[in-house]
C-alpha cells in the first residue's frame, strides 16, 4: 500500500467502493458497500504501515477523488481504482479531470468494464466492450497504459480469463478474498462494508495469511476458474 517496494510474500488487498454520503439515488443493498470517511481513515491509520496490505476501489464514484484521495496523500499512502467507463463524467462520478490528478498524484487507474455487467453472461462482442472499448476509454484520458482489471461483482471463469489475458490484462482482480502473492496474475480482495469495525479488518488481514485457510481458499478458486 506504500509507496516503497517492500518486499512481501503474501498481500492481503482491502477493497473498498464509496465513501461518504452518495451523491445520487442508490440501493438499500448497495449502502452497505458506503463507508463513514472517519471510519476509512481509522482503516488507513491502523493498517498503512503493513507492507502486507494493498487498498482498492470499484465503480469510480466520485468520493474516490473528493475524500479518499486526501486521505491518502495525507498519509503518503496509495491506492488502485478500478473505473466503470461509461459512469465517467456522469453525477456522482469521478470526471475526466479527477481522473487524470488521480493519476498524477501516483494513484493507479485500472478498469472495471464499461457498464458494470457481470461479465459471466455476456456474449463475445459485449465482452469486447468490456474489456478492450473500456480500457481504450481510459487510456485515452490518462494517457497512460491500462494494464489491470476488477471483475464486476467477483464474476469470472475460465473463459473470461481467457479473454483478460488475451487482450494483454497483467493482473486481474477479483473478490474472492483472502490473500496471494505479489506476482500471480489473478489477485483476490476482500471486500470492506459498512458494517465493519477495525477488529473485523483485523481479523480479515489475519486470515488472509493464515496457512491453513489459504490451501482450502487455494482449492476452491481452482476449481471456480477452471469451470
Amino acid at each position: 500500500m506504500r509507496s516503497d517496494s517492500s518486499p512481501v510474500q503474501r498481500l492481503c488487498i482491502l477493497n473498498f467502493h464509496g465513501l461518504g454520503e452518495p451523491v445520487t439515488e442508490i440501493s438499500q443493498g448497495e449502502k452497505k458497500y458506503w463507508l463513514d470517511a472517519k471510519c476509512f481513515g481509522d482503516i488507513l491509520d491502523s493498517v498503512g504501515s503493513r507492507s502486507d496490505v494493498r487498498i482498492t476501489f470499484d465503480d469510480g464514484n466520485a468520493s474516490d477523488f473528493t475524500i479518499a484521495l486526501p486521505l491518502l496523500l495525507a498519509r503518503n499512502l496509495k491506492a488502485h481504482f478500478f473505473v466503470v467507463a461509461e459512469r465517467i463524467a456522469q453525477k456522482g462520478y469521478l470526471s475526466c479531470q479527477q481522473l487524470r490528478e488521480l493519476s498524477k498524484e501516483g494513484m493507479a487507474i485500472e478498469s472495471h468494464g464499461m457498464a458494470h455487467r457481470d461479465w459471466l453472461g455476456l456474449n463475445k462482442k459485449e465482452l469486447h466492450r468490456e474489456l478492450v472499448e473500456a480500457r481504450d476509454i481510459l487510456q485515452q484520458i490518462t494517457g497512460i497504459p491500462i494494464t489491470e482489471a476488477a471483475c464486476p461483482f467477483g464474476g469470472y471463469n475460465r473463459r473470461i480469463l481467457h479473454e483478460l489475458r488475451k487482450n494483454g490484462y497483467h493482473k486481474v482482480y477479483t473478490s474472492d478474498g483472502g490473500s496471494s502473492s505479489p506476482d500471480c496474475w489473478i489477485q483476490p480482495r476482500n471486500t470492506i462494508l459498512r458494517s465493519y469495525d477495525l477488529p473485523r479488518i483485523f481479523g480479515i488481514c489475519a486470515s488472509a495469511a493464515s496457512t491453513r485457510a489459504n490451501y482450502w481458499r487455494r482449492f476452491k478458486l481452482a476449481i471456480k476458474r477452471w469451470r
